[in-house]
Formats: structure tokens, C-alpha cells, sequence
């Protein structure tokens, strides 16, 4: 009887398969958060840069506006860096497409 239910729910999951198109599967890591905080801080650091070049290009100082523009770009990578580390760190198993 438990194995015809177990036959069944797999059969149940396999037919489900196309339909749900991707499942994932993932478990909690504190050096994922931990990523993830510094990412929403760097891009909130880009964020300020970007509007202090805004600020300096607006009054003249387009040397300062060019330097603000190259420290956001980095932030905004940087950014993208933690969020692929907080990405391989969550201990996600995706299956499917």
C-alpha cells in the first residue's frame, strides 16, 4: 500500500514536471544574508555616487563628476559580486530549464 502511494506521488511529481517548469530547493546559509547586506550597501553606496555626480556635473566640476561616475560603477560591480557570492553560498539546487 505505502509503495503504491509513493509510485504515486512521483508519477503525480513527474507529470507536474513540464507544467512547474523549474523547481528550487534551497536551504539557509548566514554567509548568503551576509552577502546579500553588503550588496543592498553597495548599491545604496552607488546610489550616492551616482547622485553626487549628478550634483558636480550640475555646478561645473566635471573632473569630480567623473570620478563620482567611475566610484559608482564600482560599487554597482561590487554589488554584483556579493550578489553571486550570496547566490552560490544559499545552498539553492535548482532542477529543471
Amino acid at each position: 500500500m505505502m509503495r503504491s502511494i509513493y509510485a504515486a506521488a512521483f508519477t503525480a511529481m513527474l507529470a507536474a514536471g513540464p507544467a512547474m517548469g523549474q523547481v528550487v530547493i534551497q536551504t539557509q546559509d548566514p554567509d548568503a544574508a551576509r552577502h546579500e547586506r553588503r550588496a543592498q550597501q553597495e548599491r545604496a553606496d552607488a546610489r550616492f555616487e551616482n547622485q553626487q555626480a549628478r550634483r558636480r556635473a550640475a555646478v561645473g566640476d566635471y573632473a569630480g563628476a567623473a570620478e563620482a561616475q567611475r566610484d559608482a560603477h564600482r560599487d554597482w560591480h561590487a554589488a554584483r559580486r556579493q550578489d553571486e557570492r550570496a547566490r552560490d553560498e544559499s545552498g539553492a539546487v535548482i532542477i529543471g530549464r
